[in-house]
């Protein structure tokens, strides 16, 4: 699969988690249980980055217009954003944001595609 082309192999997955778009109101980090199971039995973690596609601009809709914002793609400087902040939050030690090496995959298959690896504390800003 996709995942293969970063050359982590397939069978040491655990359980897939999907990291949602966190906003002023809504911040959750109902993933990070799973983390962090995968962690204590030596499993990577897929993390599937969040997708805003026709999502409605309640705005426009309260003028009585159906209006849709741009579609948005979760970045992986955003996910390792957010998984920072959820770890500063449950302080469970599932990973450490300066010392956990991460891998970023971007836009695979396409001619633009980006594979990186760092920390989260080095993803952030790459």
């Amino acid at each position: 699969g996709a995942v293969g082309c970063c050359g982590l192999q397939l069978y040491n997955f655990g359980q897939t988690v999907s990291i949602p778009y966190f906003d002023e109101n809504w911040r959750p980090t109902s993933f990070y249980p799973k983390i962090k199971y995968n962690r204590l039995g030596g499993m990577h973690t897929l993390c599937l980055l969040d997708i805003k596609v026709k999502e409605p601009d309640f705005e426009a809709m309260k003028r009585g217009r159906t209006v849709f914002l741009p579609p948005r793609f979760m970045s992986v400087n955003e996910s390792s954003e957010q998984l920072i902040e959820a770890e500063e939050v449950r302080k469970g030690g599932a990973y450490l944001p300066d010392k956990t090496l991460c891998v970023g995959l971007a836009r695979l298959g396409q001619p633009d595609q980006c594979i990186m690896a760092g920390t989260l504390e080095e993803l952030k800003d790459a």
